[in-house]
């Protein structure tokens, strides 16, 4: 099986922090006023808790993949935990594990695995995820576009395969979450492999990439496409519009446009296809994530009282 061959063969794991200490932490430390150098120096530095770092490889290509566990996972060795895969592991990962520390911890939230997905290494970030979360080449872009398709593989083929073979999964609850860019790739996910995840997060997807091309294949595809079972909440600052953006895309007016045409499936008349759309007050580009974050899961999977 192609799945078995990739993970015999493409995963080196590294089992340690998320935080790498700096080189020249010593020399900072030693800079400080003397006055404030006794505080300093004894502090640690700080995780995030039950948190381990891999490296997955995708061919000539090494990515770093995060995984928080649970509080209480330690606790039992039979429970199974949703997951939820999000990209953007540096940004995403830290919202996320904040945002829904107490909800989690207090019962309030279904505790969950958090799986970060980085970037390319070493290449740079902005690099790796123009490319790879893309689902069309556009040439005016000077970096490389349009390989989501073969990233979407790798998570598939390679990050989950891993992780449900590695801690203990219930398959029925598979989350994906993106912000921007990474919002751009779950839309292609739910066009092209609607299957693949149960629950969906797509914070400010840049749904105006290549000339609104997923969105036109949207328009034209998605109302005939077989029956899906699934959840899909979208989020969007309400300032992510002109005059308040530079780039002049009008991303509240794409988010409704795409909302009503994943109305329009058959499956959303019968609620297999459930939907929800936050327009967040006040918010840019820059600021909508977190609240999508925290909205987003808590409406997938808070706990019935």
């Amino acid at each position: 099986m192609k799945t078995t061959y990739w993970l015999c063969c493409a995963i080196i794991c590294c089992w340690f922090p998320i935080t790498n200490v700096s080189a020249n932490h010593d020399a900072v430390i030693a800079s400080l006023p003397s006055s404030t150098v006794d505080v300093y120096s004894t502090a640690a530095v700080v995780n995030i808790p039950r948190t381990r770092q891999f490296i997955l490889k995708d061919g000539d290509r090494d990515y770093q993949v995060m995984i928080k566990l649970p509080k209480k996972y330690q606790q039992s060795s039979s429970h199974q935990y949703p997951v939820i895969y999000m990209t953007d592991s540096m940004y995403s990962l830290q919202v996320v594990s904040g945002a829904t520390r107490f909800l989690m911890n207090s019962n309030i939230m279904q505790q969950a695995i958090l799986v970060a997905i980085g970037y390319q290494k070493p290449s740079k970030g902005s690099a790796s995820r123009i490319r790879d979360f893309t689902p069309s080449h556009d040439p005016s872009w000077t970096l490389p576009t349009g390989e989501a398709k073969r990233h979407v593989s790798f998570i598939s083929n390679i990050v989950m395969p891993f992780v449900e073979t590695n801690f203990r999964v219930n398959k029925q609850y598979d989350t994906f979450m993106g912000n921007s860019l990474g919002g751009l790739l779950g839309a292609y996910i739910l066009l092209e492999r609607p299957r693949l995840f149960d629950y969906y997060v797509l914070g400010s997807p840049s749904l105006w990439f290549d000339n609104k091309q997923l969105l036109q294949q949207f328009s034209q595809r998605f109302s005939h496409t077989p029956a899906i079972s699934a959840k899909v909440f979208i989020g969007i600052g309400e300032l992510e519009k002109p005059p308040h953006t530079n780039d002049n895309h009008h991303m509240v007016a794409d988010a409704q446009a795409f909302y009503q045409i994943l109305q329009s499936h058959p499956s959303a008349k019968t609620g297999a296809l459930q939907l929800k759309l936050l327009v967040i007050p006040e918010a840019d580009h820059s600021m909508a994530f977190p609240t999508t974050a925290i909205h987003g899961l808590t409406w997938l999977f808070k706990r019935s009282i």
